[in-house]
């Protein structure tokens, strides 16, 4: 895929490059996979011509479902593209799948248990532009599925007898579909906007956002190949040709498969001054293949995270300077890690900064949910995976009544088609001197958003009454649903289950 812009003037350029960053600046409530995402520039390669767009956004794709080595995942991104620079003459050229595909079978991918390995290409590799009138909708669910994107488009012409010139990459990572939350689950709609990162462009930071013509109304008054996926990365708006999924494999196919875990925790400013900065540490005990991690307010810029090595945490730093957070106000911190068939999840040193000094650390909280493998569970009649979702509040009996609850808490537990909805097994760890109450479970067949998990309320496990005591041991609740949540005619499965082990395990060889 040869890069081009064809003639547009050095004034057109620039006017385009100063309207980008001014959209990117006007939209701040966008759905984003990654925050901060990845972003490879070219790099110059000596004796050929610096065509490698596709290769730096194949790395961008692999950095974000957890391949490449550094504590960032800028860093993983650039080292994934040094590998392809480093053999550029052997790289297959011209499309983002040829190098996923390329550098996933070569010998620089040391991480066989990383179930991203499934390529996609959607649309054409003609240069007519994709014929898909809910193309930008499927961009926006794939992301949401938590999927990796690569944009191949080109540019329209007037020249008769012509279809279309030039070609590029970039990586998608988002679009303008929020609803004032950063909303994960499927849209039912086509964005408006589509959010990049492009290895030619830095306009305004790393991240561009541009318009998406109406699909039957491509790139008005100029020239145009038909209906398709235009947008206003120049003065002559160029369109999609193709896009390149990057999925995990499923375990039908023998891989261990990828699982979704979320916890969301809210925690109260209690200092009389406002708070400028937020921290935590969040993690798992197991390598984490792709994370996101928001705050329920806007904020100017992205977190500052540093990856732990090996990466089973995260070190999350929020500049609140532009809008402190007050006296009295509650920030939720919601977290969503893609795991490899596994689900545990922890936060710890959780604290706000001031002005002049750091506040006290929140409860530290670790949970775990273990479900059972069902034997030949695709014998079952509509068999499918589904959602745990759970809430509990956290208090400090140390404090005046009325003063006590500190913390709140929801998450989500993914269990896969061939383990059961109905047997489950929650383990919960925490600072001592803290309780527990209020602890409810319930489940749900789709994903639940930030909204929809903090609004839920169709529990079927209720412990009102109780209270469980937080320590480095931790509380096991077994949630038993047989017979509640069963498959038509599940026959003798449920019978088969497999003893669950108790408590949560640090050995990782154990998992």
């Amino acid at each position: 895929m040869r890069h081009s812009v064809n003639s547009h003037s050095l004034r057109i350029w620039v006017a385009t490059i100063l309207f980008a960053g001014i959209a990117c600046l006007l939209s701040s409530c966008s759905y984003m996979k990654m925050n901060p995402p990845a972003d490879n520039d070219k790099v110059f390669v000596p004796g050929v011509a610096n065509n490698s767009c596709w290769n730096a956004t194949a790395a961008n794709m692999l950095a974000g479902a957890g391949y490449g080595d550094g504590t960032t995942v800028q860093a993983r991104a650039a080292d994934i593209y040094g590998d392809m620079i480093a053999q550029y003459t052997t790289v297959p050229r011209g499309w983002p799948d040829a190098a996923l595909s390329w550098w996933l079978g070569s010998a620089n991918n040391t991480w066989p248990s990383n179930p991203y390995t499934v390529v996609t290409v959607y649309g054409t590799k003609t240069m007519n532009p994709w014929n898909d009138p809910n193309g930008a909708r499927e961009i926006g669910n794939q992301l949401r599925q938590c999927n990796f994107v690569g944009l191949a488009f080109s540019w329209p012409t007037n020249a008769p007898g012509v279809v279309g010139t030039g070609g590029h990459a970039t990586t998608a990572w988002g679009d303008g579909l929020w609803a004032k939350k950063n909303d994960s689950s499927p849209i039912t709609t086509n964005p408006t906007r589509v959010i990049m990162t492009d290895s030619d462009r830095d306009t305004g930071g790393d991240v561009q956002e541009y318009i998406y013509d109406t699909f039957t109304n491509p790139n008005p008054g100029g020239a145009n190949e038909g209906n398709g996926w235009y947008f206003n990365f120049d003065a002559n708006h160029p369109y999609l040709r193709n896009i390149t999924v990057l999925s995990p494999a499923d375990r039908s196919s023998g891989a261990a498969g990828a699982q979704r875990v979320v916890g969301s925790y809210k925690i109260k400013q209690t200092n009389g001054q406002s708070a400028t900065d937020l921290h935590y540490t969040v993690g798992t005990d197991v390598d984490i293949l792709s994370y996101h991690t928001w705050l329920d307010r806007e904020t100017p810029v992205p977190p500052d995270i540093q990856e732990h090595n090996p990466r089973r945490g995260l070190d999350v730093d929020w500049d609140l300077t532009d809008k402190p957070v007050k006296q009295g106000e509650d920030v939720t911190i919601t977290t969503e890690f893609i795991l490899p068939s596994w689900n545990a999840i922890y936060y710890r040193d959780v604290h706000f900064t001031y002005p002049r000094f750091a506040g006290a650390v929140q409860t530290d909280l670790m949970w775990e949910i273990q479900t059972p493998i069902i034997e030949d569970a695709v014998k079952i009649p509509n068999v499918t995976g589904g959602y745990v979702v759970g809430s509990f509040e956290v208090i400090d009996p140390r404090l005046p009544a009325g003063k006590q609850l500190v913390g709140e808490y929801r998450l989500i537990h993914q269990y896969s088609y061939n383990q059961s909805p109905e047997q489950h097994v929650f383990s919960l760890a925490g600072s001592e001197g803290y309780r527990v109450v209020n602890i409810r479970f319930g489940h749900s067949y789709g994903y639940p958003n930030r909204k929809e998990l903090w609004d839920f309320s169709e529990w079927m496990t209720s412990m009102m009454e109780r209270s469980y005591e937080l320590s480095e041991d931790p509380v096991k609740i077994e949630i038993d649903w047989r017979g509640r949540l069963p498959y038509p005619d599940p026959g003798s499965y449920y019978d088969r289950l497999p003893d669950i082990k108790d408590g949560l395990s640090t050995d990782p060889k154990k998992r």
